[in-house]
């Protein structure tokens, strides 16, 4: 909705004020509540302010009983059809049983029976059921006491989760006098109590930087800054759902006028500019070149506090100079935060003649309109910003780094601009950089700021609110939609399609495929996320760790392709980056792997400083886990970025032979650690098998070779028959890769069988396949075609078409051999339309780990993995398909 006046004949108040308490009650005796009341109803009935009718304005007093009231409030909220006030000011009192139970004293209340007051429940529970049955806007302001204790001149402290309790009603706002720890006075000798005589004050002088309608959003920033400046401060708290803060009951006596309507009706007015815009000059001259097409729509989005309301304004005044009506005699009306397209439709239905200025966080896609979006400032427009308001002259950098930190929002960068005028830069500075959001040391400021995104953020799906939560967690500074997919579960088709829907409510913005957040609405997001009990069942290390696996297997696919794929390698850089830094926060088990990939890609892209500093962040991570094997791959990063500055490539294994005998040595040392273990010896020949692993990425065959042998020895003590079949098919293909093709067979036939007795049909295809490339470069064509069928037979009930293409091209290349030069095409023919699906979807297996034969399809030429089709001859003729 926007932020228009509420319906005066269509709405209700009940005014509730309890200023005399019985004798004896142990209750303070409040005068001030009585010229509270008498001075809101007067306040609410001035058709300066709302003009609301006298008769549908029901005033309580302290006579009036729980039943008198709660018959009041339920009879106005069926009378009402637009909008529902309820105001309290008294005493408050907690149930000493139920701490967190608030109650609102009458007349005979007490500390010790709390059956004689009206339990605030009983109000929520009635609004509850007038707003979702009836669809009321309904607004709730209390001010009044919550300690229960009686102490002159106190209005008593709330508990902690009072907002909470207060404030849980969907589509509503709730404003409170205090913050949940602070007294709300109310002095025997002031005219009203501290909270209300304020709220009274602003809405009688109004406020010259807001609209023509004071809304309950505006109205608690305002008593935030002028209550918590007080020699007596309290902080005036605000509860809203669905956009519940931007209801309006009062006009704003301070806004200079109202723009009519052509045919009669009366718009929304123009809302008033601040002092003096800044850096929007290229802004303005845009709109008013699109405002030159005539009559019809131009909608202005954005994030919220961008500042859309100020530039429309200073359009409208700039178009408008004498009036309603344009310099070119076309009238132009003005709508100001809208959320509905219907509103606007309305509008230009009603004023066809007329352009419609619409300022929205939504692009409004349902509306036929010009459309113009509005970003942040630039930073030295933020800059220059924070100085004017600021008058500071100095401190150039300072605040460059506060506009950064704030993402250069108007909005936020003037409440901080107010707090520079009193506070040193550099003191404020530090607290901004120590803070988990900017602004979280400054309450008042930080609840304005929050309060902007929550308007945007309550009006999201539950669906958008979760995709929101999850792409918050994101470490990198953007992300493309695959990214998000695998942070969220989604297919990325679906997901694209929340993120351009997150894009419209202005909360993400994109460019070039890629999405990031205004930076300072990421850490309400992840507030915002804490406060959803359900998501922290999940918390961030697991989906981080979806994003892991993602970016490995996606830089995997990128290294050594053009095209596309090396576009994302560059584009995706600082996400990668930034990828690497998390997973050796959160411990991840291979950071050090993914630190080193990195590494490498950075190498390929000539990107050498970034390339030793992500191999050394590695290097640093593996030490401080103590972890050897780690520690080897990252030394052999190191060693392959010690050359020059030319084109990287991978050295031959002798060019950094010192490096070499520290990582050898690693790992020989964690070999004789995994020996002496005391643990299963299983878990030995496990440990073992990833050592060989590891010493093939490094390049040191020998031990590899060694290590695999040392774990088959061990597995084959143990009756873990799986991990030891997977162990063969890893020793095969090492012997493969040195040319001892008959053992080879032999190994990786033994694991065939042992994988088929298991019923392990993938692990079993993987094995047969190995044994048929080994016979076929032993020269043994009929048997490896046999292994090959084999092969064959048991992947294609799996369906996934990496591994299917493997097999099909195999096959041909054994049938090439043989001289079946037709079944060769035929099979090849079949590989290739397997390998154009695959490129569209991947299969599960292709990303296998714990399974050594199975990383052969992700695994790159230069760091094979453990299984014989990695160790092929590079050089060898393929059948190609004519």
């Amino acid at each position: 909705m926007s932020t228009g006046l509420s319906d005066r004949a269509a709405s209700r108040a009940v005014l509730i004020g309890v200023h005399h308490y019985a004798e004896g009650a142990g209750l303070a005796q409040l005068p001030a509540v009585r010229r509270n009341i008498a001075s809101l109803r007067e306040t609410l009935c001035d058709d300066a302010v709302w003009g609301l009718a006298e008769q549908d304005c029901t005033v309580l007093g302290p006579e009036a009983g729980l039943g008198s009231v709660m018959q009041a409030i339920d009879s106005a909220a069926h009378q009402a059809t637009d909008t529902l006030l309820i105001y309290y000011a008294g005493h408050g009192l907690l149930h000493p049983d139920r701490p967190t139970e608030l109650h609102l004293a009458l007349h005979d209340s007490n500390d010790h029976q709390m059956w004689r007051s009206l339990p605030y429940a009983h109000i929520r529970d009635e609004v509850r059921a007038a707003h979702r049955r009836r669809g009321l806007k309904c607004a709730v302001v209390l001010d009044c006491c919550f300690s229960g204790a009686a102490v002159e001149g106190s209005m008593g402290r709330p508990p902690e989760k009072l907002l909470q309790q207060v404030s849980d009603i969907d589509g509503v706002c709730v404003l409170t006098s205090s913050a949940a720890t602070e007294i709300a006075f109310c002095l025997p000798d002031q005219e009203l109590s501290a909270f209300t005589g304020a709220l009274l004050g602003i809405l009688r002088e109004g406020l010259p930087d807001a609209g023509p309608v004071l809304d309950f959003g505006t109205l608690h920033g305002r008593l935030q800054q002028e209550l918590g400046t007080r020699d007596q401060p309290q902080h005036p708290q605000l509860g809203a759902h669905n956009s519940g803060e931007r209801i309006a009951i009062f006009r704003n006596p301070a806004f200079p006028s109202h723009a009519p309507l052509p045919g009669g009706g009366q718009g929304l007015g123009v809302p008033a500019p601040p002092e003096r815009l800044f850096g929007r000059d290229r802004e303005l001259r845009d709109l008013t070149g699109a405002a030159a097409g005539g009559p019809g729509a131009l909608v202005v989005h954005g994030p919220p506090g961008v500042g859309k309301s100020a530039l429309v304004a200073e359009m409208y005044r700039a178009l408008t100079p004498e009036g309603a009506v344009g310099s070119a005699g076309t009238p132009v009306v003005l709508l100001d935060d809208v959320d509905e397209a219907e509103e606007v439709t309305r509008a230009v239905t009603a004023a066809p003649d007329s352009l419609v200025l619409v300022t929205s966080r939504s692009s409004l896609p349902g509306v036929s309109a010009r459309r113009y979006p509005l970003a942040p400032l630039r930073i030295d427009h933020a800059v220059a910003m924070l100085r004017d308001l600021s008058g500071i002259a100095k401190h150039g950098r300072e605040l460059a780094e506060i506009a950064r930190l704030l993402s250069c929002v108007p909005l936020a960068l003037r409440l901080v601009a107010d707090r520079l005028r009193r506070t040193p830069t550099d003191v404020l500075l530090d607290v901004m950089r120590e803070s988990e959001r900017p602004l979280q040391h400054f309450p008042a400021d930080d609840e304005r700021v929050r309060t902007a995104f929550t308007a945007s953020y309550e009006a999201l799906t539950a669906p958008q609110k979760t995709l929101l939560h999850d792409c918050a967690g994101h470490p990198g500074p953007d992300f493309d939609r695959h990214s998000a997919a695998a942070v969220s579960r989604m297919p990325p088709g679906i997901c694209g399609l929340k993120l351009e829907e997150l894009v419209d409510a202005g909360l993400l913005q994109r460019t070039d495929g890629r999405y990031t957040f205004h930076g300072l609405y990421r850490d309400y997001a992840h507030l915002a996320e804490a406060e959803t009990e359900a998501r922290v069942a999940e918390a961030g290390a697991p989906r981080r760790t979806r994003l892991y696996l993602h970016l490995r297997g996606a830089l995997r696919d990128a290294r050594g392709r053009s095209g596309v794929q090396d576009t994302w390698r560059r584009a995706a850089s600082a996400e990668l980056r930034a990828a690497a830094r998390a997973a050796r926060e959160d411990g991840w088990h291979l950071a050090t792997e993914l630190s080193c990939e990195i590494a490498e890609s950075l190498a390929e892209e000539r990107r050498f400083q970034e390339a030793r500093e992500e191999a050394d962040a590695a290097h640093l991570h593996a030490t401080s886990r103590h972890d050897g094997p780690a520690m080897a791959r990252a030394r052999s990063c190191l060693a392959l970025l010690g050359g020059g500055t030319g084109t990287w490539q991978r050295p031959p294994e002798a060019r950094f032979p010192a490096a070499r005998n520290d990582s050898a040595e690693e790992l020989h040392s964690a070999a004789r650690a995994a020996h002496a273990s005391s643990g299963d010896v299983a878990d030995r020949g496990q440990l073992l098998t990833g050592l060989a692993q590891r010493a093939m990425a490094a390049g040191l065959v020998e031990e590899a070779m060694e290590f695999q042998a040392d774990a088959r020895a061990c597995l084959e003590e143990s009756d873990d028959t799986e991990s030891l079949a997977e162990c063969l098919v890893g020793q095969a293909a090492l012997h493969i890769y040195v040319g001892r093709y008959p053992e080879a067979s032999d190994l990786a036939r033994t694991a065939a069988r042992l994988l088929d007795e298991r019923g392990d049909r993938e692990g079993a295809a993987h094995a047969h396949a190995s044994a048929a490339e080994a016979l076929r470069k032993a020269g043994e064509p009929e048997k490896a075609a046999r292994h090959a069928h084999l092969a064959l037979d048991r992947f294609a009930p799996l369906g996934d078409p990496p591994t299917l293409a493997y097999a099909h091209r195999l096959a041909a290349k054994i049938a090439w051999a043989e001289g079946d030069h037709d079944l060769a095409r035929q099979l090849m023919q079949s590989a290739q339309e397997m390998h154009r699906l695959s490129e569209a979807e991947e299969g599960p297996s292709t990303r296998a780990i714990a399974h050594p034969s199975r990383a052969l399809r992700t695994a790159r030429p230069e760091a094979p993995a453990m299984t014989a089709t990695a160790f092929a001859d590079p050089n060898e003729t393929t059948p190609q398909v004519p």
